[in-house]
């Protein structure tokens, strides 16, 4: 690239972008669609000839009818067009639901300003823009159970790895980054530092928690690591397959136990790696509000009012842990039963001291009337005897 070069590649755009794959994802979208529309013209050159035009004429118009087509393409079957998988299978293009065109429209549009070098009022964008309305629906909210027997039909590695997502509320791709000296052992409960370049969102909730009975599996699992060493990752250079791979062994695990249930408006499974997050999320919601939870699994804009009491994140996650626990219980007990108990067993003691104190009264009056009895038998005796 020379320095005089005024515009960025397609490539130097996707790699500007935080999600790169999602943005991709949309470019490909675009590209499937120009090409299937426009004569087998690709996206860069249906966006370039656009840019041609709005020098000459200044009508920008085009760009939103363009936008439009692209939406009503994505809203429907192309099963002529195979994609490759991540998986190396090729399947059609299927109808995409509302949430996907959504976000594949915002990566779009950002690709018509930064690469087509294309100027817009945002307001008119919106305004011309038709995007379909998203469907609102309650998702699915993994079970206890369904943890369970995922986790014991998975290998050592795996089941470990799945508890760990259960309790921290990791992404697949931010677990995978784990190694040994990012926990916090000895602590209770023991904490999890996640490193700020490891997570999606560089989000302010670096630390998560681990209940007792994962640390259980994991404490023999570590042993033979390195500090250094990843503990469900080989090399960072392949986390891309990697996560790819973990998708791959849940779909089969997701066979085998029948987990196969879709959402009927995206087609989507209900069940995926994305659950065990929902799970802690939703655990954590249901005792201490969305907020809070929210801002435990990560999201920046999330736990503001805790940020300066961060420490008692720890004892608010030790208090659910059976909540989140699928193996075992533990007692828990917080500072308003604890203090309760301790007042009952007060009340017993300070009964019990009452009780010693009239019995010794007692005692006290008896010895005083032996002793007076006694001084009367004595004197009788003595009178017998004169």
């Amino acid at each position: 690239m020379d320095y005089l070069d005024g515009r960025i590649t397609t490539e130097e755009f996707i790699n500007m972008r935080t999600a790169k794959d999602l943005v991709r994802w949309a470019l490909n979208m675009l590209d499937y669609f120009t090409k299937d529309s426009f004569n087998g013209k690709s996206c860069e050159k249906v966006v370039l000839d656009i840019e041609k035009e709005i020098l000459k004429d200044g009508k920008t118009d085009r760009v939103f009818r363009l936008t439009n087509q692209f939406i009503e393409w994505l809203k429907v079957d192309h099963l002529d067009i195979l994609v490759h998988t991540s998986n190396n299978q090729k399947v059609p293009i299927r109808k995409h639901a509302p949430s996907s065109i959504h976000v594949a429209v915002s990566h779009v549009r950002a690709y018509y300003e930064e690469f087509g070098q294309i100027d817009f009022p945002d307001r008119k964008f919106r305004r011309m823009v038709k995007l379909p309305k998203k469907i609102k629906s309650e998702p699915y909210a993994l079970t206890k159970d369904e943890i369970k027997q995922m986790c014991n039909r998975s290998s050592t590695h795996r089941k470990i790895l799945y508890m760990v997502l259960k309790d921290t509320g990791l992404r697949i791709s931010e677990a995978l980054l784990i190694k040994k000296r990012d926990f916090i052992l000895g602590n209770v409960p023991v904490g999890l530092n996640i490193p700020p370049n490891h997570d999606k969102t560089n989000s302010t909730n670096q630390t998560r928690y681990l209940t007792s009975e994962t640390i259980e599996f994991l404490e023999s699992f570590i042993q033979d690591k390195s500090d250094n060493d990843y503990l469900f990752l080989k090399n960072y250079e392949h986390l891309k397959q990697a996560v790819n791979n973990e998708e791959r062994i849940f779909d089969l695990l997701r066979k085998k136990l029948g987990f196969t249930e879709r959402y009927e408006h995206n087609n989507r499974h209900k069940i995926t790696l994305h659950s065990f997050r929902a799970f802690c999320a939703t655990t954590l919601a249901d005792k201490y509000g969305e907020e809070f939870a929210h801002g435990y699994i990560g999201h920046s804009k999330y736990l503001g009012q805790y940020i300066r009491n961060k420490k008692k994140i720890p004892e608010m996650f030790h208090r659910i842990e059976n909540e989140l626990m699928i193996y075992k219980t533990v007692e828990v007990i917080d500072d308003s039963q604890r203090v309760r108990e301790l007042e009952i067993k007060m009340e017993r003691q300070q009964h019990d001291v009452t009780e010693l104190t009239e019995i010794m009264k007692e005692l006290a009056a008896q010895k005083e009337i032996l002793t007076e009895q006694r001084l009367e038998i004595e004197k009788l005796q003595n009178e017998k005897l004169v």
